[in-house]
């Protein structure tokens, strides 16, 4: 599942689309778009040039003329910026094309949500609204990341992945940050150090940095078709060697969601 980081790289690599104009939409799955019909949606965005690219959490928003197209990758999902017309495939959910002859491909869409909404309305919508911080943003000092570990309760992984603690951190990339940070998953809030909080900050940002620097998670694909490079250390490599200390990685369920982590090098 997309994340901070894979949203991140794909508002950095969508960058080009700014100040184009849209000729055309073409919907071959209709059930990809939530908030309009096939027509509509190519109605409504029809003519109106691209005005700026903004991430919020996991939310990728593409502001036009007065609207918003939103795109929550969810489960899985591609966004790709071709240079010149494209037919598509199976996969392919929606195309977006530019008067200079590009085209914006959305595809591989598994639950994804795709809609378009009134730029007024967006900060409304539940799943934006009630976003907490973003760890990308300057204001993202301690002070709030303290504030939020206040507020919360139960294993420091689920408290990581709620939204409304920490806007835009997964289930994977909570299992790197605590690695990084060597806490486990299963750790009580209450239980961690205060050295510990300071080093779960620390490593959040850095493993969140690090990643967009890298382009995601080595499955994820960004809008110019290459691979995220990010050495995942824990996340799914059950039973491989940690890359600290050659200890195999444990798996384990924790929230209902499969958990990862050295047993050797994290408590």
């Amino acid at each position: 599942m997309p994340e901070l980081p894979e949203v991140e790289t794909a508002r950095r690599t969508l960058r080009p689309v700014i100040g184009r104009r849209v000729a055309g939409v073409l919907v071959l799955r209709p059930q990809a778009v939530r908030t309009h019909s096939a027509p509509a949606l190519a109605r409504a965005l029809r003519g109106k040039r691209i005005r700026g690219l903004e991430r919020r959490g996991k939310n990728l928003l593409i502001a036009l003329d007065g609207l918003v197209l939103r795109f929550h990758f969810k489960l899985w999902g591609t966004v790709r910026l071709h240079p010149h017309p494209l037919v598509g495939d199976k996969e392919t959910a929606v195309i977006v094309s530019f008067t200079d002859g590009s085209v914006l491909e959305f595809r591989e869409l598994q639950l994804s949500e795709l809609g378009v909404h009134r730029a007024a309305e967006v900060t409304r919508i539940l799943a934006v609204a009630e976003l907490g911080p973003d760890p990308f943003a300057a204001s993202f000092t301690r002070t709030p990341f303290e504030r939020q570990l206040r507020r919360a309760r139960g294993a420091v992984k689920n408290v990581l992945t709620d939204q409304r603690r920490f806007a835009g951190i997964g289930n994977l990339w909570a299992h790197e940050i605590l690695h990084r940070a060597r806490i486990a998953p299963s750790r009580p809030l209450d239980s961690l150090r205060p050295a510990e909080r300071r080093a779960l900050y620390n490593a959040m940002r850095a493993v969140l940095r690090e990643a967009v620097r890298l382009g995601g998670e080595p499955e994820f694909v960004d809008a110019d078709g290459r691979q995220g490079r990010f050495p995942l250390a824990v996340y799914g490599r059950d039973g491989q060697p940690c890359p600290r200390d050659g200890a195999p990685v444990r798996k384990g369920r924790l929230g209902g969601r499969p958990s990862f982590w050295c047993a050797t090098c994290q408590h």
